[in-house]
């Protein structure tokens, strides 16, 4: 396997369990405790156990990256998704990335997997509606958020130098395009970069 697909597959398991119990940590101090001067024994004691799974865990992953069960890698891409939609504030535009990252990793497991060809078609389509769906999910949130708020339409209009008062109305409509847009985009970049994945991957010297 190319130094690149090692590296990446390799950091996308590796983070995701530290990260994980790190949130979940977090998320237990925020919700039973809230004393600041535990908030670091919550958030170290989070990271070790992600740490102590990677230990226990990681090699066997690595080494078994394209035969992971399908549950597993659903729940990856879940989650690297919610965190990227919590660190850009529930603007899902950057939640696009991770359909390259599905296309192409599963473009590889088709490959390494030696699936007939003739199954492609099926699994290309499964991988970006599945994709597509998550995608509509982020956006129907980050559109509740935005219509729940007050101060959406006036970090609209700052944000892009209106002249005019952005309401409730405006930011439904630009919710609705703009969701629809993103979610046929997000299904088109898995599709194409499973392909392009595919075909490139086959065509390489073994």
């Amino acid at each position: 396997m190319p130094r690149f697909d090692k590296i990446l597959i390799g950091l996308l398991l590796g983070f995701a369990p530290p990260i994980f119990f790190f949130l979940v940590a977090l998320i237990i101090w925020f919700y039973f405790d809230r004393n600041e001067n535990y908030v670091l024994y919550y958030t170290f004691s989070g990271l070790l156990l992600g740490l102590i799974i990677n230990l226990r865990y990681f090699k066997g992953w690595i080494i078994h990256h394209f035969k992971l069960p399908i549950w597993m890698i659903v729940g990856l891409y879940l989650f690297y998704n919610i965190v990227m939609y919590g660190m850009f504030m529930g603007f899902p535009v950057f939640n696009l990335l991770w359909g390259v990252i599905a296309g192409y990793y599963y473009g590889l497991r088709i490959h390494y997997l030696n699936l007939p060809s003739t199954q492609y078609p099926r699994i290309i389509n499964q991988v970006s509606i599945f994709t597509a769906l998550t995608m509509t999910l982020i956006c129907i949130s980050s559109a509740l958020i935005a219509l729940a708020g007050n101060g959406v339409g006036k970090d609209l209009q700052m944000m892009f130098g209106l002249n005019f008062e952005v309401t409730k109305p405006m930011i439904t409509v630009i919710a609705l395009i703009g969701g629809v847009m993103l979610i046929g985009l997000q299904y088109y970049i898995t599709n194409i970069t499973m392909r392009k994945t595919i075909l490139f991957a086959n065509s390489s010297p073994k």
